[in-house]
């Protein structure tokens, strides 16, 4: 060793300086450590603390009817659906069909005063006496006996108490205060919260019931669908659209999302191109998720109409076939009219059965649905088709300037005067017309649950990408060298396997990025999720709502009930999330591979 060497070497004076210096910086870090540890820790802790405050505490409870006096003294739970239809059906009026809409209704609300009871519950086994009828021509006691078939207990339920008992949370306290404050909430509750409720709602009589602990999720908040009044609100609709989100999400990012990955790590050339495509897709990993909304909504919503809102599958609505159009038009007839054995014929002289079939015609022809957003015939073509076919002649109203765009408003520009000759009635006339002109009015509505769906798998497959990409890259090229040693071709190397030992990582990564998207809020406010929707989802192409939308609007509201559902809605969608990355975990840890 040189002298240079031995100048080099501190002492041991310098030595020991050096080492208390390095240990010194260690253990500051490691006290930054512990500080991150018990920051993040508290800030979980005064998070799950706020939510589960508000999800439980004390209420107090107001029902302007006694419920005991609707049910000569026994309970509402122990009603059935007929019994509880024929309340509502008593005491609501006319709001039973409002109520029928937003329950059991599987078409849109813009639609609905216009199709047939069969369609308002897409079921054609309804009750024939009244399958074809519109809901306002049946009676009272048919449309409660449509709800009560419909519409499951628990929603009748609540229904009547919302509609007909109209109880009401007047006051919610928090948990601490139910704990320690519960004297003084019980003094403020039945005094001055009470009387002013008194003389808002002119309930002088009115009584309230306090419940000390009450817990807002139970076993109803979850099966319960969405409410105006908060103690009667649920998260059932909401979470049947989130996982019937994740499944759409799942079944199209996972399989795009691993052939990428593939074709990226085992059959791209290692060049400018590869290198640009792997760039972009950790760039576009980046990009807020609005922006995802916005490609959602002019792709999914607008362009793939016919698509996504199973237009083209005939899901939301069937194209007419001659049984259809006879059923739909002999109520026009009296009935006189009806199909035997593929022949139209008619139990009078009404009408013959040749301008049936030429009715049929215009019907068909005219009323098959359009698959463009704008495609759907005019009034004068609709008039015009029918009155060729019944040798009809058409008269155009004169319009004076002033009117003519309140009536083209209106959508009354046309009227049809008949010959005394013709084969029927003025009445019989604008019956089918009005008939004709409701079948031909759809227009594909691609809000739907498949584009939502479709949206948040754009967004996350990026990160299933990267995900899969690392999971296969981590796979040692040895096994891939001792598959191709024994005679295995490259894609039964990838699938015997490099596929098998990176399954972990890639399941893994999925369910995390899945987690990601059942939190997102924006891109389904973008592409239409339904801020109140009381239906649950029954196919890809329904109308839908999550618990993020659930969540979100829950907040927005002024009433402080609202703020404790959403608290216990968020705990539900905590448990969601805490599940999957529980699966995440258990995944990796079972088909975890030691190379």
């Amino acid at each position: 060793m040189n002298a240079g060497s031995k100048r080099a070497l501190p002492g041991e004076k310098e030595f020991y300086r050096r080492l208390e210096a390095r240990h010194r910086r260690g253990r500051i870090g490691r006290l930054f450590n512990v500080l991150s540890i018990a920051v993040a820790g508290l800030a979980l802790i005064a998070l799950f603390f706020n939510i589960a405050n508000q999800a439980f505490g004390t209420i107090g409870v107001v029902n302007t009817i006694d419920p005991a006096s609707l049910t000569d003294g026994r309970s509402l739970n122990k009603l059935s659906n007929a019994e509880l239809a024929t309340i509502l059906a008593e005491r609501v009026g006319g709001r039973l069909r409002v109520i029928i809409r937003d329950t059991i209704s599987q078409v849109e609300a813009n639609q609905f005063t216009k199709v047939s009871v069969a369609e308002i519950v897409a079921d054609p086994d309804v009750d024939p006496a009244i399958a074809g009828e519109l809901l306002k021509n049946i009676s009272k006691e048919q449309q409660a006996a449509l709800l009560a078939d419909y519409a499951d207990r628990s929603t009748l339920r609540n229904l009547v108490l919302e509609q007909v008992v109209e109880q009401q949370v007047i006051a919610s306290f928090p948990l601490v205060d139910a704990l320690f404050n519960f004297e003084s909430l019980t003094a403020e509750i039945e005094g001055p919260i009470l009387e002013a409720y008194r003389k808002r709602e002119d309930h002088a009589d009115a009584q309230v019931e306090i419940i000390r602990f009450h817990s807002w999720l139970d076993s109803d908040f979850l099966t319960t669908p969405m409410s105006s009044t908060p103690a009667l609100a649920g998260v059932r609709t909401a979470l049947i659209g989130s996982l019937g989100l994740m499944a759409v999400v799942v079944l199209v990012s996972l399989p795009i999302g691993v052939g990428a990955a593939i074709y990226l790590e085992e059959y791209a050339q290692q060049g400018f191109i590869s290198r640009l495509i792997e760039t972009n897709v950790r760039n576009l990993a980046g990009v807020p998720s609005i922006i995802y909304g916005m490609l959602g909504l002019a792709i999914f919503v607008r362009a793939l109409a016919p698509f996504t809102s199973g237009m083209i599958f005939h899901t939301n609505v069937e194209a007419p076939t001659v049984a259809s159009v006879v059923e739909r038009i002999a109520p026009a007839f009296n009935d006189d009219i009806y199909l035997d054995g593929g022949v139209i014929r008619s139990q009078s002289d009404v009408v013959a059965a040749p301008t049936a079939q030429r009715i049929v015609a215009a019907f068909l022809r005219f009323g098959t649905p359009s698959l463009t957003m704008h495609g759907n015939s005019s009034v004068r073509e609709l008039s015009d088709s029918l009155a060729e076919a019944l040798d009809i002649v058409v008269e155009t109203v004169e319009v004076r300037a002033d009117e003519a765009q309140d009536l083209e408003r209106r959508g009354q520009r046309y009227r049809f005067e008949l010959p005394a000759a013709a084969p029927i009635s003025s009445e019989t006339y604008a019956q089918l017309m009005a008939s004709l002109a409701r079948i031909n009015s759809f227009s594909p509505n691609g809000r739907t649950l498949i584009s939502a769906g479709l949206t948040l798998a754009l967004l996350i497959l990026p990160i299933i990408i990267i995900n899969a990409q690392e999971a296969i890259r981590a796979v040692p090229f040895t096994i891939r060298e001792a598959s191709f040693g024994l005679g295995a071709t490259r894609w039964q190397t990838i699938w015997k396997q490099v596929l098998p030992a990176a399954l972990p990582g890639i399941m893994t990564g999925t369910i995390l990025s899945v987690s990601r998207a059942v939190g997102e809020t924006a891109p389904l406010i973008v592409v239409g999720a339904a801020t109140f929707l009381v239906t649950d989802p029954s196919s890809p192409f329904s109308q839908f709502t999550a618990l993020p939308i659930q969540i979100y609007q829950w907040t927005a509201r002024p009433q402080d009930q609202f703020a404790d559902i959403a608290a216990a809605a968020i705990i539900v969608l905590l448990a969601l999330m805490l599940t999957l990355n529980a699966a995440a975990i258990i995944l990796r840890n079972r088909y975890s591979i030691r190379f």
